[in-house]
C-alpha cells in the first residue's frame, strides 16, 4: 500500500524542491542513491541513501532511524 501523506515524506520532498511527491518519487525511482530522511521525532536530517534503506545511521541524532523516500512511501 502506497503512503504519500506520511509527514516525513512531505518534508523531505520539500527539502529536495518538490511540490508534488508523485514527482519526487518519479525522479528518484531509477537512482542508486535517493533521498533519505531521519524518522526520530524532532530530527529531519537528510541523506542520499540506498532506495531499499529502512535502518540507516542518522549522523545528526545518532540512531539507527534513516529511511528512504521510497520506503516511506511504500515503493520498496
Amino acid at each position: 500500500m502506497f503512503n504519500f501523506d506520511h509527514p516525513k515524506l512531505i518534508t523531505l520532498a520539500e527539502t529536495e524542491g518538490y511540490s508534488d511527491i508523485v514527482d519526487f518519487l518519479e525522479d528518484c525511482a531509477l537512482y542508486s542513491l535517493v533521498p533519505a530522511i531521519c524518522m526520530a521525532p524532532g530530527c529531519d536530517y537528510t541523506a542520499e541513501l540506498e532506495p531499499d534503506q529502512r535502518a540507516g545511521f542518522c549522523e545528526l541524532c545518532g540512531r539507527p532511524s534513516m529511511k528512504s523516500g521510497l520506503v516511506i512511501a511504500g515503493f520498496i
